[in-house]
């Protein structure tokens, strides 16, 4: 696992469908070898307005989605981006089953392997009764610039990553390997 290039994503949608809602913003970091190789980070025009409790809580509002590209757009960027990848998020079927359908409004097959950030952290912090990302950035002491910002967001895992690797040594990739989800498209 740990010569597979790992991508740590995170996405803003316009509500929590992802059969009748839309992405508007992905962030992601590209880590190979333990290190940041590339990061991706988009806005994304939904074609759709933005409710109010999503600007509310993620500071995107429709004024900052004027002439930003559609997900039709940058779909090959993102796909040449997670190329040979592991996915991973927090809470990933939320972020997967949103790009997932992205791809199948274009007629295409999105399929990746993945990792949920949620479940490393229970298997390898089970005295900790939450595992949502709010809990994780206050227990380990990460900073955030913009919570609620994907690539932040992001960043935010790749450091509970690394928090990971070095408190539970090799125990990490063995934790990430068992709840590893493989492709099935």
């Amino acid at each position: 696992m740990s010569d597979q290039p790992l991508v740590f994503l995170d996405i803003e949608t316009t509500g929590a469908s992802a059969q009748s809602s839309r992405v508007i913003e992905i962030g992601a970091v590209r880590v190979e070898g333990g290190k940041i190789t590339d990061t991706f980070n988009q806005l994304i025009s939904p074609g759709t307005y933005i409710p109010s409790f999503i600007t509310g809580l993620t500071g995107i509002d429709d004024r900052m989605l004027e002439g930003k590209p559609m997900f039709s757009d940058i779909a090959k960027k993102l796909q040449d981006f997670l190329q040979g990848s592991i996915f991973v998020a927090h809470n990933v079927a939320f972020d997967y089953s949103f790009l997932k359908m992205e791809y199948r409004l274009l007629s295409e097959v999105f399929a990746m392997d993945r990792l949920c950030t949620v479940r490393l952290s229970r298997a390898l912090y089970p005295e900790q009764r939450r595992h949502n990302l709010d809990t994780i950035i206050a227990t380990h002491g990460f900073t955030v610039d913009s919570r609620h910002r994907a690539l932040d967001d992001a960043k935010v895992l790749y450091e509970f990553y690394l928090k990971a690797l070095s408190e539970h040594g090799e125990n990490t990739h063995v934790a990430m390997q068992r709840i590893l989800k493989k492709s099935t498209t």
